[in-house]
């Protein structure tokens, strides 16, 4: 009975694993796309996310990235990981300024979308009320802070922007 009960469980979380599963297969003319944008893109893979189709992908000696395309495959925009340092200086000046040089910067990201802006995301440690806590800062390119966001769950300051 327990091998029957222990088999049953891990069929169920199978099926729920494969129903959950938003692994997309992108046409030919939507990888093409990414493909003529991002030459070097290597270990893509497709999925859907919030009506969009999101190529995950990895640019050699760069890092991670995200090529977002509506379901037609017009291009939105693509996420970047990168280093602090290769911040513009205006961003860095901004976020010095406000937080010091020795703020614990957990992650940066550059998001440049269709309309040829850019914006830069920085997440950081900071103490608030004794407590240490995540911020979430959003800065244009010139430096200018776009949006400030404390300490949500499972936040993802991307879908603000699309």
């Amino acid at each position: 009975m327990r091998k029957f009960a222990f088999g049953f469980v891990a069929l169920m979380v199978a099926m729920l694993t494969v129903a959950c599963n938003d692994d997309f297969d992108a046409p030919t003319s939507m990888r093409n796309a990414l493909y003529e944008q991002y030459p070097n893109a290597v270990d893509v893979e497709w999925e859907k996310k919030r009506g969009y189709r999101v190529a995950e992908f990895r640019i050699p000696g760069q890092g991670d990235c995200e090529a977002w395309y509506t379901k037609d495959g017009e291009w939105v925009m693509t996420r970047f990981d990168i280093k602090y340092s290769a911040l513009p200086q205006a961003v860095r000046n901004a976020f010095e300024d406000e937080y010091g040089v020795t703020t614990p910067v957990d992650d940066v990201e550059r998001l440049v979308r269709n309309n040829n802006d850019t914006i830069y995301f920085i997440e950081a440690t900071i103490v608030v009320n004794g407590y240490l806590t995540d911020i979430f800062l959003d800065y244009a390119e010139d430096g200018t802070l776009l949006r400030t966001t404390v300490d949500v769950e499972d936040f993802d300051n991307i879908y603000y922007y699309l």
